[in-house]
């Protein structure tokens, strides 16, 4: 069964912005869209995130060791298409695993 993106309370991420700074005292600038938050397809109540390895903004990926990024197609939560599939995987995930194509979820 296929969920739409927009009924699950989607929400773009941003990054740095005013009073943040790295490890060396610099300001970071802000970044929109450096990733989207949104409830699990599931319905479990859990809120899923993930990165995207080209940004809506065009800068860099917000790189975070050992954390994946995902390639974004699209430029609204209408159309948005992610690549590759999305495992949300324990300690912190619920074990759904599927897609994000078109604007919607399908699970495998």
């Amino acid at each position: 069964m296929k969920k739409a993106l927009v009924d699950l309370n989607p929400r773009w991420v941003g990054a740095g912005g005013e009073g943040i700074y790295d490890r060396d005292g610099n300001a970071v600038p802000e970044r929109h869209g450096v990733g989207i938050a949104f409830d699990c397809p599931c319905g479990c109540g859990l809120r899923g995130y993930v990165d995207f390895e080209n940004p809506l903004d065009g800068g860099p990926p917000k790189v975070i060791p050992g954390h994946p990024c995902w390639k974004r197609e699209g430029e609204t939560f209408e159309t948005l298409t992610l690549s590759p599939s999305i495992l949300r995987k324990e300690p912190r995930g619920c074990g759904w695993h599927g897609f994000l194509r078109d604007g919607h979820f399908e699970g495998v």
